[in-house]
């Protein structure tokens, strides 16, 4: 027999992964343990490992007379190219027409690939706008949010690629001390059940420059939640990159306290006002909030409600001077609400529609942070169906195609109409 024992970069258990050897195909235990039948002793085969969110891995694996040779095997995680928006830092306002029918606007996206690092050098035909029209099945806005009860409003590019497209080139970096914000409701255990969001998380940490600091917290809310307080639980105090790594244990005791629903603004007011008290980060250090949620606040009530408490939300920020970055997994989040939150303070709006997203995604944020991550902006004009559809005070959401190589995703962006 041949004991392979599979984990991932961080010595954590990758359990599920199929094991396959020349006698026959297995599955590793809540350990990453599989025992694999060798073909006679003393002998050697090769042995792949795979697993749907892991790059396969094959090994030559020796058995030996009389005993279990142990094999570890170390799995990195798959990856994709991601990305993100932000409000447009050119100082141009979106413009809309006498009419009210027609918007020209400015966004600013995020490009990254597998590893993280910015994809330059794209051109215009790279992006297209994408024409929306709400879907009716849907209880949130799909392109125009409105006050009130206002109706959705259908809306396309006069051409789908941008008029202009700017490449904005990354500031020199500068220090940040920034809290992590996990949310380990219910709805967490389906759309990341291999803890892609903790891999991530301690690539984070790890990543930490020499004058950074990171702090980690996790929000659930009653009933069901698990954490040790809730609706948030700090894990202070900040650390910094020699001291990051002391965090990797309780990032991977999240993995089993998943439940409740999602307090998104109450964890966070929480978290403001605990980080505002807070006065280890030095001063002048840029301070951040980076939001990781697949899901919206379940818990603020009815939609003016949970208005409300986000612009609550969004002042407290800017009054302590903190950016809020929001991380999005999978089709179930608000992305209107995530990306008031991010562009409102400054921040940025990240999406990963899979999980392979997630790993670059948290490994462009501390460059965002510092921002020292390069951007495109770039410009269109939409039209709608009838006059007024584009009114002050609205907000416009849109999804972004991108096409970077051999990968095309979506970026979704939101623009407030002043």
């Amino acid at each position: 027999m041949v004991k392979v024992t599979v984990s991932d970069r961080y010595g954590a258990a990758v359990a599920g992964a199929t094991v396959r050897g020349s006698q026959g195909t297995y599955s590793t235990d809540a350990q990453g343990v599989a025992l694999v039948l060798a073909a006679a002793p003393d002998a050697s085969a090769d042995v792949t490992v795979s697993h749907a969110t892991f790059v396969d891995k094959t090994i030559v694996a020796a058995s030996a007379a009389g005993q279990v040779n142990e094999v570890p095997i170390t799995l990195d995680r798959a990856t994709s190219p991601a990305g993100g928006s932000l409000a447009s830092r050119s100082g141009t306002p979106p413009a809309v027409d006498s009419t009210g029918q027609q918007i020209s606007f400015e966004i600013e996206l995020v490009v990254v690939d597998g590893d993280s690092r910015a994809i330059e050098g794209l051109s215009q035909s790279s992006f297209v706008l994408r024409p929306c029209t709400p879907d009716p099945a849907n209880d949130r806005a799909d392109c125009v949010l409105g006050a009130g009860t206002d109706a959705d409003r259908a809306y396309t590019p006069t051409g789908s690629m941008p008029e202009t497209s700017v490449p904005v080139a990354g500031l020199a970096a500068r220090p940040y001390a920034t809290a992590l914000l996990l949310d380990q409701s219910s709805s967490i255990a389906a759309a990341d059940p291999t803890g892609a969001r903790l891999y991530s998380t301690k690539a984070f940490l790890g990543g930490l420059g020499g004058a950074d600091l990171a702090l980690l917290s996790a929000f659930a809310g009653n009933p069901g939640a698990k954490i040790p307080t809730s609706p948030l639980t700090v894990y202070a105090p900040f650390r910094d990159q020699a001291s990051a790594s002391s965090y990797f244990s309780t990032v991977d005791s999240l993995a089993t306290v998943v439940g409740g629903n999602t307090p998104l603004y109450a964890s966070l007011d929480a978290l403001l006002a605990q980080l505002a008290g807070d006065s280890s980060p030095p001063a002048g250090v840029a301070k951040a909030v980076v939001i990781f949620t697949d899901g919206a606040d379940t818990s603020c009530g009815s939609p003016q409600a949970c208005l409300a408490s986000r612009e609550q939300s969004i002042q407290r920020a800017n009054q302590d001077q903190v950016r809020l970055f929001t991380i999005g997994l999978s089709n179930g989040v608000d992305a209107a609400a995530l990306g008031q939150l991010a562009n409102q303070t400054g921040g940025a709006l990240l999406y990963a529609d899979n999980i392979q997203q997630l790993l670059p995604l948290y490994g462009s944020v501390g460059k965002l942070l510092s921002l020292s991550l390069p951007t495109y902006r770039l410009r269109w004009t939409a039209q709608a169906g009838a006059p007024g559809a584009f009114r002050s005070g609205d907000t416009l959401l849109g999804r972004v195609q991108v096409t970077a190589g051999n990968s095309t995703f979506d970026v979704p962006f939101i623009v407030g109409i002043p």
